[in-house]
């Protein structure tokens, strides 16, 4: 069930909420509002706005001056779940007005006009002054947050001004304090909420990020300082105990429970850690400023080994499944490799479509993002080896993701090899959702080997991955339409076989029947057998051995 979540402070709360919460919806908002403002009576005051202020802006200018939290809260109390309350605004100061009011000298009001009272003077942050006007109101909102009965759903959240990023380089910014100095300023008004019985969350170790959509500094944190005051969330809901440790994702806030797994989202694929042991969920946000339109989500089962196995979905009738679909986890999720779950983003922003190949669209290319997804979190976990599985529209993914990653394997299960050869009415859904610019599916061509591996290995033959291509015998579309031209085009009879380099392994049998993906039994050998002989060229295919695993009139 989504929290409803009333944010009182502008950075790290809306962060939490707006780009890190996966189950979460904001029904109240307040910023730029100085305690201090809002706890004392609403002033007189009239503004003169320089152009070009946005709607949004302007409404928080004009409820600063009507002291407007209480009422905004009060209001919102009934259907709020938790509040979150940062306090970087009141880095900002306040400004006395000559009629006893206050208002908060955030960037916008100090470029505004004022008519009504006069400003008397500017009261800074950390001064003794403003603390003692902050706590005063402090302690009159804490005893009002009890009598309204939510001081226990109130978490304060202190994530420490970061003086540097990842990479060792400043983000302080060019005016005003040190971080450090900002954070030794900040620790008596924390403290004064500690007192007063007010959760506060606290992240220590925090990084600037070099990918954040508002440029460099100490208040834009790397993800995992986000990630990490969640965490510590979740131990706070759940009662009383130790403090997790850093990096903790055992429990966590944002949790799948479906598979089990927190939520982690990232704003760039070079915020994204991947190395914490057991189940994570991750999701990277789209760049829009790079034409991106869809998440990249994936579930990844982290084992120390060094092999990865990644797995990509095929069709997901809406009917029977819903998003994100990891195919295989129940089957796969014992195996000793590192194993990493791939879910089609298109899929996601599109409910009425049921298969979208993992392409993206003309803009988009999911593909290549999650080739480059594979390759990081390989690097991050140690892992060597890396083999994709999918089957029927995850078999074309993974055809596709094996061309794009040096060293690696494909094992494709009845895959489609060129998504114009498809069912029409599955294309047509395709181009109509992902591609609405073109009026029909034929200039899904020009997209050459981006929706098609038989014209990718026509061009270049594998000659730096290596693919396993399996197909039920049975399956005559598929065979016909399918496995007859990719075979063409790497020099090969559609038929069992390996190609001439070692490179390419076509295995034609009946491991289940038509169409089906290959049953329980199955798969797992086939896993086992794709592993063997890694670096190697491709073995022939022994069909006594596996006998098995046939099914069938001619199984033995």
């Amino acid at each position: 069930m989504r929290k409803r979540i009333f944010v009182y402070g502008g950075n790290a709360a809306s962060a939490l909420v707006n780009a890190y919460s996966e189950n979460a919806a904001r029904v109240g908002f307040v910023a730029r509002q100085s305690l201090i403002s809002a706890m004392n009576p609403p002033g007189r005051v009239e503004f003169g706005l320089p152009p070009g202020v946005t709607a949004s802006a302007e409404r928080l200018v004009r409820q600063d001056a009507a002291s407007s939290l209480t009422d905004e809260l009060g209001k919102s109390a009934p259907d709020t779940d938790l509040v979150f309350w940062d306090l970087d605004d009141e880095r900002f100061g306040v400004y006395e007005m000559e009629d006893g009011s206050y208002l908060t000298r955030s960037p916008l009001l100090a470029r505004a006009t004022i008519a009504g009272p006069s400003i008397r003077r500017h009261i800074e942050f950390g001064s003794t002054e403003h603390l003692t006007l902050w706590t005063s109101a402090a302690d009159v909102f804490v005893r009002w947050l009890k009598d309204l009965g939510i001081s226990s759903r109130t978490h304060a959240f202190r994530l420490h001004w970061a003086a540097n990023d990842a990479a060792g380089g400043s983000v302080e910014l060019a005016f005003g304090p040190a971080s450090f100095q900002m954070n030794a300023l900040f620790r008596p008004y924390f403290e004064h909420l500690d007192r007063l019985g007010i959760s506060v969350i606290e992240e220590v170790h925090t990084l600037g990020s070099s990918h954040h959509p508002g440029g460099r500094s100490p208040l834009h944190l790397r993800d995992d300082s986000y990630h990490s005051a969640l965490g510590q969330l979740s131990k706070v809901l759940q009662g009383p105990g130790a403090a997790p440790e850093r990096g903790d994702t055992t429990s966590h806030w944002n949790w799948d429970s479906r598979h089990q797994a927190p939520v982690l989202r990232w704003k760039a694929l070079e915020e994204l850690d991947a190395t914490a042991p057991g189940r994570t969920a991750h999701v990277i946000a789209p760049r829009r400023s790079e034409g991106e339109k869809f998440p990249a989500r994936f579930l990844l089962q982290n084992t120390g080994s060094d092999t990865l196995l990644v797995i990509s979905h095929g069709a997901l009738p809406r009917a029977k499944y819903q998003t994100p679909r990891f195919e295989w986890l129940a089957t796969l999720q014992d195996r000793p490799e590192n194993l990493l779950f791939l879910a089609d983003g298109a899929l996601e922003n599109h409910p009425e479509l049921e298969l979208a190949w993992f392409t993206g669209d003309a803009e988009d290319d999911l593909t290549k993002r999650f080739a480059h997804i594979v390759q990081t979190v390989s690097r991050q976990i140690g892992a060597k080896r890396i083999l994709f599985v999918g089957g029927s529209g995850g078999g074309f993914a993974s055809l596709a993701l094996a061309s794009l990653v040096p060293g690696s394997r494909a094992l494709a299960f009845n895959p489609q090899t060129a998504i114009r050869k498809y069912w029409n009415k599955a294309v047509t859904a395709y181009q109509q959702a992902l591609f609405p610019e073109w009026d029909s599916v034929r200039p899904l061509d020009g997209l050459g080997t981006r929706v098609s591996a038989v014209a990718r290995v026509a061009q270049t033959s594998p000659r730096d991955y290596q693919v396993i291509y399996v197909q039920n015998d049975d399956d005559a579309f598929h065979m016909q339409n399918h496995l007859g031209p990719f075979a063409s085009a790497v020099g090969m009879p559609a038929e069992s076989a390996v190609s001439s380099s070692g490179n390419v392994q076509l295995i034609v049998d009946r491991f289940a029947e038509g169409h089906n993906m290959p049953y329980r039994r199955v798969l797992n050998p086939f896993v086992d057998r794709a592993l063997s002989n890694w670096g190697s060229p491709l073995a022939g295919w022994d069909r006594d051995y596996y006998a098995h695993l046939l099914t069938g009139p001619e199984a033995s």
